[in-house]
């Protein structure tokens, strides 16, 4: 396996959530959260469909014995969850939707913003590799490349500016010369208010999780389909540090793999659906 750190220049934007909080209750802990939802809070009107909640991706993990309560209990790690990391606190984010799939429930989705937030230890970085090149099965150096294409991925764009919101288009690739054939993922990328990771760097994370794009649960960011093994191409949501005046520099893992051997689940490049919520 072979990694290369690359960074490119831009300007961000967030999406924030609203939802109701009568029926929920959150307990974060060390590595885990727990988060309970009353199915009976609106009495006397109808209780909530226990089959249309979701935290993240992940279904309830338990109920009460009155069926009047579910609760989801997963780590940190789990549901896609969103790190967000600040100069001296770590955030957890997720979100708790509801949708009711029959009827006889109550039958007003809503959406519940979820958070755990933790003291940053001091010297934390993010858990991700320094710049480096390696071998594939003894065939040899690699060379990745990454940068900013203009709208129709034909060549590198001009201008690293871009307006709150619109769409950056970002292309990694392995140039395979004599190599065997070769597939290019992305590990995870981190989105930081400098360009050298460091504890003081404020920090967003895009892509977790081998391969999860974690930013398309808040934007339009996506994976977009492969023209070759060797490139993956992708769209971020341009956004912005909150009350920082700086540029914002892209961290990536890329991973250049043999497509031959695609049976590994951590090898992906999985974007969000905005429509399933998942």
């Amino acid at each position: 396996m072979v990694f290369l750190w690359k960074c490119v220049v831009f300007a961000l934007c967030c999406v924030p959530f609203a939802a109701p909080q009568e029926a929920v209750n959150t307990a974060c802990g060390v590595d885990s959260v727990a988060v309970r939802v009353l199915l009976d809070y609106s009495r006397p009107a109808l209780p909530l469909d226990p089959s249309g909640l979701l935290l993240g991706t992940c279904p309830p993990s338990s109920s009460s014995a009155g069926n009047n309560m579910v609760v989801f209990q997963y780590g940190l790690l789990d549901c896609r969850f969103m790190r967000m990391v600040t100069a001296n606190v770590t955030s957890y984010m997720n979100v708790l939707t509801y949708k009711p799939t029959q009827s006889g429930f109550y039958q007003t989705p809503f959406n519940q913003a979820i958070v755990c937030t933790y003291t940053k230890p001091a010297g934390w970085t993010p858990p991700v590799y320094n710049p480096a090149l390696g071998d594939a099965s003894g065939f040899g150096k690699l060379e990745f490349t990454m940068g900013i294409m203009n709208d129709g991925f034909s060549a590198p764009r001009t201008s690293s500016l871009f307006f709150l919101g619109s769409p950056i288009n970002i292309a990694a690739a392995v140039k395979q010369q004599f190599h065997m054939p070769l597939m290019v993922y992305m590990e995870e990328c981190v989105a930081a208010s400098t360009p050298e990771l460091s504890p003081s760097s404020q920090t967003y994370l895009l892509i977790t999780n081998h391969g999860c794009f974690v930013d398309g649960q808040a934007g339009n960011s996506r994976f977009l389909p492969r023209v070759q093994t060797s490139e993956i191409r992708l769209v971020v949501q341009a956004f912005k540090f909150t009350q920082l005046n700086t540029d914002v520099y892209i961290h990536c893992c890329l991973l250049a793999w043999d497509p031959a051997q695609l049976n590994d689940p951590t090898k992906k490049a999985c974007s969000f659906n905005q429509r399933t919520r998942r």
